[in-house]
């Protein structure tokens, strides 16, 4: 492992740490090797294939602690909810990802992301328009595929 892999890793252990200590929750060993896991992964994942992943790593986790742990995880901000369309959940770990949006392919069920910097600045706009502070943002483009003649 790099020194800065491991750099980035102590971080997000810390991050996580202090999460769990200023809201009085257990640091357990299971909730760390969930996190490990899911920095592991890179792209999307559910909990079906986190949990069938652990197994064959021989975790003992159950589908219980993995649901309680991802909760956490999205409250610390380490990881990210998405719901493509009709599909169950996704998540994404986000700690140092920079932001970026989905396009879904509905007919093939494929996502894939982009980023956009006119995006950042049609956000700029509108917190001037509006007086606001745009803390984060979301952007999901359905689409089907092109038939081809």
């Amino acid at each position: 492992m790099s020194l800065k892999k491991k750099d980035v890793n102590n971080e997000i252990i810390d991050v996580f740490t202090k999460f769990l200590n200023h809201h009085n929750h257990r640091k357990t060993p299971e909730r760390f090797s969930i996190l490990n896991e899911i920095y592991s992964i890179d792209g999307h994942f559910d909990i079906d294939s986190l949990y069938e992943k652990m197994n064959k790593k021989n975790y003992r986790v159950s589908r219980a602690t993995l649901y309680n742990t991802i909760d956490l995880l999205l409250q610390s901000g380490l990881v990210r909810k998405h719901q493509f369309g009709d599909s169950f959940s996704q998540y994404e770990r986000c700690y140092f990802n920079n932001q970026h949006d989905h396009i879904i392919i509905t007919d093939t069920g494929e996502v894939k992301e982009f980023c956009d910097p006119r995006i950042q600045s049609i956000k700029k706009d509108i917190e001037e328009i509006f007086d606001l502070n745009i803390q984060d943002h979301s952007l999901y483009l359905y689409a089907t595929t092109k038939k081809k003649k």
